[in-house]
């Protein structure tokens, strides 16, 4: 038997029994915000959705768009200021109307029984989330978009970094792509990083822009803002904001640890602060997870959140592609683990190299010297 669905609201009126993401979403949509429309489906389990009616939920979408639709997560636990989950929940995007967007709110309800979350939660010491509501929002036809933080992530500093690519930025969150990365302090305080031969993406103007509408979510909330934006026909969509969540303990290697400078095996972007030294072991796919021993420096060319266990149990982690703002760098940073992303040719470098140090701070990976070597 099929069954209603009850409890829904407009987006615009979500608060934190919705979950923090629907929460600071409905905070900017009453603010006056771009936030595209959408409802929140408050907690539903797994199994409260194998008989959902496809038309009650359509019905309740009536005053949002036809679709397609973007269907993610708002957990009492996930955009907080200790812990943000980035990634560990289930997101689809262009999802048509029908049974497609069941199916796609079921997956994101049955995330939260799935191994990411439940490592990272393990590896904070959070309790599991029992719980997870659901957002249904219009999806914007954008033609650039990113990730912007209002104080920078690595050095702690008062300067947001933007990280931008064309088209969605699912890429740049997710880390499967190098995107463009601005740094902007004061008007004459600017930098902007490319990778290769990536034409430009944001003009200057637009990343000033973006940074004042940065720090007006920012004095909004009261604290620096990890925010995703997207950019269509002209004007600037928020798609979230939460806390920048701090950085743990950095990792610091023993005092006898022997840097050799001379031999520096890659670089890359500094992503998250502190030192390791470990194994490299090279993870080419989800099949070679059984080759990574806790303690090893995780080297791939990118993660997502099946990756989560490997993270929680590495020294450091180095992606040959993604960005410093990604979902990958954010919870090494959370994890106190020193990340290095951008480092094209890693898996190759890296490969066979028994001790390896990597610095966060730097983004320089070296061979770490054996005891008795000398130069």
């Amino acid at each position: 038997m099929s069954r209603a669905v009850t409890g829904v609201v407009a987006l615009s009126d979500a608060d934190q029994s919705h979950g923090g993401k629907a929460a600071a979403l409905g905070t900017l949509a009453r603010a006056g915000f771009a936030v595209p429309d959408g409802v929140v489906i408050p907690g539903p389990r797994v199994d409260a959705w194998r008989d959902v009616r496809t038309e009650d939920l359509e019905d309740r979408l009536a005053d949002v768009a036809p679709g397609p639709y973007a269907v993610r997560s708002s957990s009492n636990a996930e955009d907080g200021p200790d812990a943000s989950f980035a990634g560990q929940f289930h997101t689809s995007l262009n999802v048509p109307a029908g049974p497609a967007l069941i199916d796609a709110v079921a997956r994101t309800a049955a995330s939260l029984e799935a191994a990411a979350p439940a490592a990272y939660a393990a590896r904070l010491g959070h309790p599991a989330e029992q719980n997870i509501a659901v957002i249904v929002q219009r999806m914007v036809a954008t033609h650039l978009a990113g990730v912007m933080f209002t104080r920078h992530p690595v050095t702690g500093t008062d300067r947001c970094v933007i990280e931008a690519i064309r088209g969605l930025g699912d890429t740049v969150v997710d880390g499967s792509s190098t995107p463009e990365r601005w740094t902007v302090g004061t008007d004459a305080d600017v930098t902007v990083d490319r990778p290769g031969d990536m034409p430009p993406v944001l003009t200057e103007r637009q990343a000033h822009e973006l940074v004042a509408l940065g720090r007006r979510i920012e004095a909004l909330f009261g604290s620096p803002q990890d925010i995703e934006w997207a950019i269509a026909d002209g004007r600037t969509w928020i798609l979230q904001s939460r806390p920048v969540t701090d950085a743990g303990p950095q990792a610091i290697p023993s005092e006898d640890t022997v840097i050799d400078p001379d031999r520096v095996l890659v670089t890359g972007s500094p992503a998250s602060p502190g030192r390791a030294v470990g194994t490299a072991r090279v993870i080419a796919d989800l099949d070679q997870f059984g080759h990574f021993q806790p303690g090893d420096v995780l080297v791939c060319q990118t993660t997502s959140p099946a990756w989560t266990p490997l993270l929680a149990s590495a020294s450091a982690v180095v992606t040959e592609i993604g960005g410093i703002l990604s979902h990958a760098a954010i919870v090494a940073r959370e994890f106190g683990i020193p990340a290095v992303v951008a480092a094209p040719g890693a898996m190759g470098r890296l490969s066979g190299h028994d001790r390896v140090h990597v610095d966060g701070s730097t983004g320089v990976v070296s061979v770490v010297r054996a005891s008795g070597e000398t130069r």
